[in-house]
């Protein structure tokens, strides 16, 4: 009898401590079924309507989506969404928006309306910064703004943005469908998107995606052309390129190398080694990291610094390159005079044996006339020559 009583006292615990757990869980303020509604509503007063006038009025496909009301005549500008940025003076929206522009307003939330000048573009990205006199009187709020490296596949998102010819601010919610490494149908840069499933007007572009906190983790993209798929700037992304606009930085740099991630087809026919023991501790590990060099510009950063076709470049600065998006989105941040410091794997070819080999790279400003759309043109880039395995 004593058993069971004993059994029937660890039961009645465990039946208490259960619930006890489940609001355990909660004490961070995380509520799934109110998460996106709370974050939607740290971020709304950051979250602007963008209205632009065109030099002309025109007449285009293109802008189906704003000329739905108004039928077959000229439309006269665009309306978007944007978000405040860190240095409260800036508004971060789409450059897709700024087509044609002669005028621009940004709205807030109360229906005060500012001009805005534009102070640049990054088109790789669809980044525009606007530049904003609030007056005295405005004070607008900074968003939270995340850290989108740390992003997961399948975690829950919100898209906050304003609808056509609205001062009301809608939101959605969905989650990471993808942290896109290839793009068929999207203009390059292709790895540096992230998919989502939520759906959203046109006129949310240029607003932000956001976290369950409501921090602020992407901007909104236009769909994917001939792909049909919804995509989203990280934030770390528009923020680099935000900054490069506000500090005026333009400047084209040469490291001097086309490279393609490694392969299996390189491995096959004797280019790199299947396994490496990268960590020097006796412990082979397959090779699928790393950059493999088929060119070097001639008298190049790299050609100085001893780097050779055939190289498998495996970090930068301490820096793992496991990832064709570790590459570009590292080499995008070079500057002139930095000094890189270029770990790689290399054959030695009287012993046919692989080792490990570092040099470092002193980068300089690219001064050559050309540069071809999708080759490296001496710069960082990532692109193989026709003809290359």
């Amino acid at each position: 009898m004593s058993g069971r009583i004993a059994s029937l006292v660890v039961m009645l615990v465990a039946s208490l401590l259960v619930p006890a757990l489940c609001f355990a869980q909660d004490d961070d303020g995380y509520k799934p079924d109110t998460a996106v509604a709370d974050a939607a509503s740290l971020v709304r007063p950051s979250v602007v309507a963008v209205e632009t006038r065109f030099d002309e009025p025109v007449l285009s496909t293109k802008y189906a989506f704003w000329q739905f009301f108004r039928g077959p005549r000229p439309l006269y500008g665009l309306w978007g969404s944007g978000f405040i940025y860190s240095d409260p003076n800036y508004v971060i929206t789409a450059s897709g928006l700024m087509d044609h522009v002669e005028y621009i307003r940004v709205i807030l939330e109360d229906g005060r309306s500012f001009q805005a000048e534009l102070l640049g573009e990054n088109e790789d990205f669809n980044v525009a910064v606007l530049k904003v006199d609030w007056g005295p009187d405005v004070v607008p709020q900074i968003p939270a703004f995340g850290d989108s490296s740390k992003l997961k596949l399948g975690q829950p998102i919100g898209l906050v943005g304003k609808p056509l010819f609205s001062l009301d601010t809608f939101a959605t919610s969905g989650v990471l469908s993808a942290i896109r490494k290839e793009m068929p149908g999207a203009d390059e840069p292709t790895d540096e998107f992230l998919q989502f499933d939520a759906s959203y007007q046109l006129s949310y572009v240029g607003g932000p995606i956001i976290d369950v906190y409501g921090n602020i983790i992407g901007m909104i993209d236009f769909t994917a052309g001939g792909v049909n798929l919804n995509l989203g700037v990280p934030i770390n992304e528009v923020m680099q390129a935000a900054e490069n606009i506000i500090l005026d930085i333009e400047e084209d740099v040469l490291f001097g190398v086309e490279v393609q991630f490694m392969a299996q087809g390189i491995k096959e026919i004797g280019l790199a080694p299947f396994t490496f023991d990268l960590e020097g501790d006796g412990e082979a590990e397959d090779l699928d990291y790393g950059m493999w060099v088929s060119y070097i510009v001639p008298n190049s950063p790299a050609d100085i610094a001893g780097l050779k076709v055939g190289d498998i470049i495996t970090s930068l600065d301490g820096v793992l390159i496991d990832s064709r998006y570790a590459y570009n989105s590292y080499t995008r941040d070079f500057r002139v005079g930095q000094l890189v410091m270029v770990e790689y794997i290399r054959k030695n070819e009287a012993t046919e044996e692989w080792y490990l080999d570092q040099t470092q790279v002193q980068i300089v400003e690219d001064t050559s006339a050309e540069d071809e759309e999708g080759e490296d043109g001496g710069g960082a880039g990532s692109m193989l020559p026709p003809g290359h395995p």
